[in-house]
């Protein structure tokens, strides 16, 4: 095993019934984390939980109104990647508090990056499907070194944890999504309607390429018109500011990878 250092961030809102199990999972790792907390304004015992196990917590003060799907939640993740920063880390884990690990989770993902070269990636989380170049938010690996060039934050901006993936793959970085490595969550991913609007707002914060956001919203909206409608009114909406660093790329990528699956398609 190398000598890595590792560190691992958990941000965390009234999550006094998951976080302990979260956090033991992580300090059961076979390789050593430096734990960072971020406490976004909890009334529970969250904090009381985080203290007892992490290195560090960051007490944010309280905003009544839920951040998921916000450009204002890159300010939790900020909170801490500015503590991890100092301690001059080499790999950051970034979690949520309801999820658990395996042992080997991070020890298994940091030797596969080494060896594929990538600077981002993820396991996925058991009973959820994931594409191959999206990293999950949660259980989330990020090389530091790269990390650093991009300012050691996430843009505050619709769409943040998209952003990295594309900018990864704009500088023709391994990007990769490992099916075998697998952690829990102990509630599933839900999308209410508000969380599928401000999706479709990142999508174009991102300036995904039309038929490509059309697509989407479309084979959602086959399952649900309802969640199919609000990301395509999140797409038609106005951002105040774009990516002006991977715009371009963004949707010449997803035209790209359009042709190539329609190709795939009719070759067979």
């Amino acid at each position: 095993m190398a000598n890595w250092r590792c560190g691992a961030l958990v941000i965390a809102r009234d999550e006094e019934k998951t976080i302990e199990n979260c956090l033991k999972s992580l300090r059961n790792q076979t390789i050593k984390l430096f734990l960072t907390v971020v406490n976004d304004g909890s009334i529970d015992k969250t904090r009381e939980f985080a203290s007892s196990f992490a290195n560090v917590v960051v007490d944010l003060p309280r905003h009544e109104k839920s951040w998921a799907g916000q450009p204002y939640l890159a300010r939790v993740f900020n909170a801490g990647f500015h503590v991890l920063e100092k301690e001059h880390i080499d790999f950051i884990l970034i979690s949520g508090a309801d999820a658990t690990y395996p042992s080997n989770y991070v020890e298994e993902i940091i030797g596969k990056m080494e060896s594929e070269n990538a600077v981002l990636a993820s396991g996925i989380a058991e009973g959820e499907t994931s594409r191959s170049l999206s990293p999950r938010g949660a259980g989330r690996v990020i090389n530091a070194e790269w990390f650093r060039e991009l300012g050691f934050r996430y843009p505050e901006n619709y769409g943040f944890e998209a952003y990295i993936v594309y900018k990864a793959v704009s500088q023709g970085r391994r990007v990769i999504v490992f099916t075998d490595l697998r952690f829990k969550l102990s509630r599933k991913t839900k999308f209410s309607k508000k969380k599928l609007y401000l999706w479709g707002k990142g999508m174009k914060a991102l300036n995904y390429w039309w038929l490509y956001a059309f697509g989407r919203a479309f084979v959602i909206g086959l399952r649900n018109p309802v969640n199919g409608y609000e990301i395509l009114r999140g797409y038609l909406s106005k951002v105040s500011q774009q990516y002006d660093d991977v715009k371009d790329f963004v949707s010449k990528f997803q035209k790209k990878m359009f042709l190539k699956r329609l190709w795939e398609v009719f070759a067979l």
